[in-house]
C-alpha cells in the first residue's frame, strides 16, 4: 500500500504517494500527471513497476490534495515544483515519467536542472513553440480553457460520476482502474453527501491558458539524458509530424507511436506504455 505525505516545495505543499515505502534501496521512478487530474491516475503504471522501482506519484499544484494558490500557474512553476520535490526527497538521477503538461515539466527539469533526472519518459507531452505576445494571447483563448471553465464540478456521488465518465470519450477509452482511481482520488466529499472535483475548473482553465506562453518545445535540445517520447497515433496534441520534429530535437531520443491511441496515452494503453518503458530502460542499462 502506498504511503501518503506532503512535502513543502517553495512554500507550496505537494501531496505525494510513495508506492514502495521503506524501499529506499530501489531506484526511483517519479510520475507527473496531466492538467486537471491527480497522481492517482498513475495507479496501473505504479503497480507494474513497484517490484523494480520506488514509484513516486504526486499531485501538481492546484490539483488533488496539493495546495491551490490563487495564481502562479505558469508552466515554469510546474518545472520548479518537480525539481524542488526531487531536491526535498534527496532524489537524483531518477527515471521521470510525465504525461501532457507533466511531460513538459519532466522535459523542463531534464533540460534546466542537471542531475535530477537520469532518464526521461515523455508521454504525449504538450510541446509549444515560442510565440510572440499577440500569438500567445490568441492561443490562450482556446477550447480547452473554455471547456474547463464549463466543466461540471459537483456530482451526487462517485458512482454517478464514474458511470457518466465511463460512457463518454475520452474516459470511455481509459483502462478501468485508472478511471476508478481518478474518480476516487480526484474528488472530495462535501457535507451534503455530494462530491466535488479537487481541481477547480478555473485553475484548470488558467493552466491551459498559461500553456500558450510555455515555449516547452525549446526544452528538448537541452535534454541531454536518454529520452523516450511516446505519442498516440491519433493524438491531436502531438500529431505525427510534430512528434517526429520533437524527437529530432532530442540529443538522445527515441520516438514510439501507438496506433489508434489518443492523447491520454498512460490511461488508454498502460500495458503498451509499460512494455515500451521496460524495453527502453533495459536498453539503457537501468537496473
Amino acid at each position: 500500500m502506498a504511503s501518503s505525505f506532503r512535502v513543502d516545495v517553495g512554500g507550496i505543499a505537494l501531496a505525494v504517494a510513495d508506492h514502495a515505502p521503506g524501499r529506499a534501496d530501489l531506484p526511483a521512478l517519479v510520475c507527473a500527471h496531466a492538467t486537471g487530474f491527480c497522481g492517482a491516475v498513475w495507479q496501473p503504471i505504479a503497480e507494474a513497476f513497484r517490484d523494480r522501482f520506488r514509484v513516486i506519484a504526486f499531485d501538481e499544484r492546484g490539483h488533488g490534495d496539493s495546495d491551490k494558490p490563487a495564481d502562479a500557474y505558469a508552466w515554469s512553476d510546474f518545472v520548479r515544483d518537480l525539481a524542488g520535490l526531487l531536491d526535498a526527497l534527496a532524489l537524483r538521477d531518477v527515471v521521470a515519467v510525465g504525461h501532457s503538461m507533466g511531460g513538459a515539466a519532466v522535459a523542463g527539469v531534464a533540460a534546466d536542472f542537471p542531475g535530477r533526472i537520469g532518464r526521461a519518459i515523455l508521454l504525449d507531452p504538450v510541446l509549444v513553440p515560442r510565440l510572440d505576445a499577440a500569438a500567445a494571447a490568441a492561443r490562450a483563448q482556446n477550447p480547452l480553457a473554455e471547456g474547463a471553465r464549463r466543466r461540471r464540478r459537483l456530482w451526487s456521488s462517485r458512482e454517478e460520476m464514474l458511470a457518466s465518465f465511463a460512457a463518454r470519450p475520452p474516459f470511455a477509452d481509459w483502462q478501468p482502474s485508472a478511471l476508478v482511481a481518478y474518480v476516487e482520488h480526484g474528488t472530495r466529499d462535501l457535507p451534503d453527501g455530494r462530491v466535488e472535483l479537487k481541481c477547480p475548473p478555473e485553475i484548470e482553465a488558467t493552466i491551459y491558458e498559461q500553456g500558450a506562453r510555455s515555449a516547452t518545445l525549446e526544452y528538448l535540445p537541452r535534454v541531454s539524458v536518454p529520452a523516450l517520447l511516446v505519442t498516440g497515433g491519433a493524438s491531436p496534441t502531438l500529431p505525427p509530424d510534430l512528434a517526429r520534429h520533437a524527437a529530432a530535437l532530442l540529443p538522445d531520443g527515441r520516438l514510439e507511436m501507438l496506433p489508434g491511441v489518443g492523447h491520454f496515452v498512460p490511461m488508454q494503453a498502460p500495458d503498451a506504455v509499460v512494455a515500451l518503458v521496460r524495453s527502453f530502460l533495459d536498453e539503457r542499462g537501468v537496473p
